[in-house]
């Protein structure tokens, strides 16, 4: 159970009443299948989700309505949230090596520059920004897949009172400045929150911390990055040029689009094979 929805492993039923395909089933939780609003954006939202096609975004089958519970259904993407693998990863203290860590990257620049170029029916832009790529939104899997999911979810918590009830509490620490303000976001606030996600990968610590929430968007909107080779000395110099763009307080004077990014991780992937070994601050 999380802050907005319950999780269940499930079944999809055949017609010949054989065991189908495993699937994760999510159920909006009782309280917020009350606001009518929140309702609304979810379900618009999620409809918009569903029809992402792409290798490394969590596919969404099914929405819909059981009696008072909403819910949809999703691919189950068998693996680890990035999360669980950066603590285990702190909790032996070793590192994530480099090029495991630029796959990832990768697979999350690709999957939101899909998103975020779709279009309706008549080409214009749905603009889509995901708002909510935080390490537990970034699924591992066991074969080696690499999958977002939440598309959707974050918009319609955003849009209605229930973020002020604290739905999006914890996800502070992964969120750009213009959305910390309230204001407009759009594709580049999803790159600063790649940003800090190859910076907490290369470093292994969190790069806005706080004892609160109010603590960590004063973080955010202060605009003081320490740099990466600060916190990990031998840190490249390139990779540590290209987090900072990312994490660039204004949007304007960071990369446009996700694919951008990915451009400039490409080579970094073919120069360096491993971090130096130095101990973790």
């Amino acid at each position: 159970v999380g802050g907005m929805a319950g999780l269940f492993l499930a079944r999809a039923p055949m017609r010949d009443g054989s065991r189908g395909p495993v699937v994760v089933l999510k159920r909006i939780l009782p309280h917020l299948a009350e606001d009518p609003e929140f309702v609304r954006m979810f379900r618009d939202e999620a409809y918009l989700a569903a029809t992402l096609r792409h290798p490394n975004i969590v596919r969404v089958f099914d929405i819909g309505k059981h009696g008072d519970d909403y819910f949809f259904t999703m691919e189950y993407a068998h693996g680890e949230n990035l999360r669980a693998l950066l603590r285990a990863t702190q909790k032996r203290g070793e590192s994530i090596p480099l090029g495991h860590i630029i796959t990832i990257a990768l697979g999350v620049t690709a999957a939101l520059h899909h998103a975020h170029e779709q279009v309706d029916h008549e080409g214009r832009p749905l603009q889509i920004v995901h708002r909510d790529v935080s390490p537990t939104n970034v699924i591992v899997g066991y074969d080696g897949s690499l999958k977002i999911v939440d598309f959707g979810i974050a918009k319609a918590a955003a849009g209605t009172h229930v973020t002020q009830a604290g739905m999006l509490k914890g996800k502070a620490s992964y969120m750009s400045p213009e959305q910390c303000r309230s204001g407009q976001v759009d594709r580049r606030s999803d790159v600063f929150s790649i940003g800090i996600l190859l910076y907490e990968m290369t470093t292994l610590t969190r790069l806005f911390r706080g004892d609160n929430e109010l603590a960590i968007l004063h973080q955010v909107l202060s605009g003081t990055i320490e740099a990466p080779s600060v916190r990990r000395p031998g840190y490249p110099p390139d990779l540590e040029r290209i987090v900072l763009k990312a994490l660039a307080q204004d949007a304007e004077q960071r990369y446009q689009t996700a694919q951008d990014l990915q451009g400039d991780l490409m080579p970094v992937s073919y120069t360096h094979l491993t971090l130096p070994t130095t101990p973790y601050v």
